[in-house]
Order: C-alpha cells, then structure tokens, then sequence
C-alpha cells in the first residue's frame, strides 16, 4: 500500500537534484566562461521475471513481479559546452576564445583546463589565472610577463614590451597559449573556478579554427530565462509530489484505523 508514496518520493528526490543543478547554473550566470549543467532522468526498470513464475498474487505474493517501471532515477548529469557570448573587457590580460577549445593550466592537482580567460600576473611574473593557477605555454612551460606591457595575438603567441630583455617590432615572444580541445569534451569533469580534469589524456586533441581575443571575456552559457522557468517547473512538480505522498500516508492511516476496528 506504500508502493504510491515510493512512486511519489522518487519523483520529489529527483526534483531536488534538477534543483541543485539550475541554482548552480542561476549561482553562475555572471561567471566568465562557466558551463550550464543539465541532468537526465529515466525510469527505474526492474528485472523481468520468467512467464512460468507468474504473477503475484495474495496468496503467493511476490514483490520483484509487482515492480513497475515508475521509479524514477537521476540517471546522468552533463556540461553544456557550447560558446557562451563575448564581451569586450578592454583588459589586456583578458582573453576570449572563439571555437572549441581550452586553455591549459596547472594546478597543485596537476594539469587543467578551463574556458575562463581572465588571467592576471603572479607573484613570480607569470601569467595566471585569478585563481593562481599559472597558464602554460605549449611546452608546459610558465609564460613570464614581468611587468611589461602584454600582448596576445589570434594563435595565442604572447609578446611583451617594456620588460626586461630584447624586443622586436611586437615585444619579446614570451610564449604560445597551449591551447587544447578533446574529441569527447563531455568526458571532460567539472572541479571548481571553472576547471575541467580530462577524463582520459588520450582524448585530447589539437584544436581547430580557435581564435584568441585579447581584451575579450566569455560570458556563462546560462540562459537565464530558462533556467528561471525550469525553476517553476521544479517548484511546481516538487508541490504535486508532496501532495501526492500526503495523499498515500492519509489513506494509509485510515486504511489502518478501520482495519484497527
């Protein structure tokens, strides 16, 4: 008689998880580069049990047979890696990428990768990101700024002026962004500060048709205005769950006070 209020509670538990997921989206509308999480559910499948064990019945009860497919489970969180829109910050440490792709950065963890390009200069005159994590160059190297004036072309060559040592036309060569893309960027696992760990090293790839912006930030991919409505429909579903559980523990009760009698 409870096999209702379970239907019901599966559905409120999974409402709260969609709930966390679009409050963090909500959390991170403003942050630069952020990528919106979305969640999949599907029904729970219980295992078919043989023609010849029949069907349950009062006098032969079997609950793995009175099992449905009404349970409803989480099943699957993921990243929405599509651009999010550029916006001019005039920063010269600010850096927008244009196609898929990420910037390359080491942490105490060890490499990471991020779509986060505000950068800023370390304590050891290395370019890094605000988090302190320093930005690496294509041979997994530092690149050092000083306190020059920095500049950042389409490719990711970085130059600088005004630092010590020799200059061209453009300013010393510190660097090349090392810049990566994955043939399974979904495989990609979200940490912190808008980092993603790399599932499997193998997947990485050169990327193609990326394009640096100096002076450009990538807006989050959240789109607030659904977000928003897939938060009333949250809210709305949880409310229909909780009456529902209401409803079953109600007839429960009096199923149970008139059997009492």
């Amino acid at each position: 008689m409870y096999k209702d209020m379970y239907v019901a509670l599966s559905g409120a538990v999974g409402m709260q998880k969609r709930l966390d997921v679009v409050a963090n989206n909500l959390a991170n509308v403003s942050t630069p580069g952020f990528k919106a999480d979305n969640i999949v559910f599907e029904s729970y499948l219980s295992k078919k049990l043989k023609e010849t064990e029949g069907q349950s019945t009062p006098q032969n009860p079997k609950p793995e047979f009175m099992r449905q497919d009404e349970y409803v489970v989480a099943s699957e969180q993921y990243t929405d890696h599509s651009q999010g829109a550029a916006r001019v910050t005039e920063n010269p440490l600010d850096v927008a990428l244009a196609g898929e792709g990420f910037l390359a950065v080491m942490t105490y963890e060890g490499e990471r990768y991020t779509r986060a390009g505000s950068m800023k200069v370390g304590a050891r005159g290395e370019l890094a990101t605000e988090e302190g994590a320093p930005v690496l160059d294509e041979n997994d190297r530092m690149i050092y700024v000083n306190d020059g004036f920095v500049t950042i072309d389409e490719e990711g060559h970085v130059y600088v002026r005004g630092d010590t040592g020799g200059e061209g036309g453009e300013g010393r060569l510190a660097g090349k962004l090392k810049l990566v893309d994955f043939a399974q960027p979904y495989r990609l696992v979200k940490e912190g500060s808008g980092l993603f760990r790399a599932y499997d090293p193998a997947d990485m790839i050169s990327p193609r048709n990326l394009k640096v912006h100096q002076g450009h930030l990538e807006n989050s991919n959240v789109e607030m205005i659904r977000e928003m409505t897939a938060m009333i429909e949250v809210q709305r579903m949880t409310e229909a769950f909780q009456k529902a559980i209401q409803s079953s523990d109600q007839m429960s009760g009096t199923l149970i006070s008139q059997i009492g009698r």
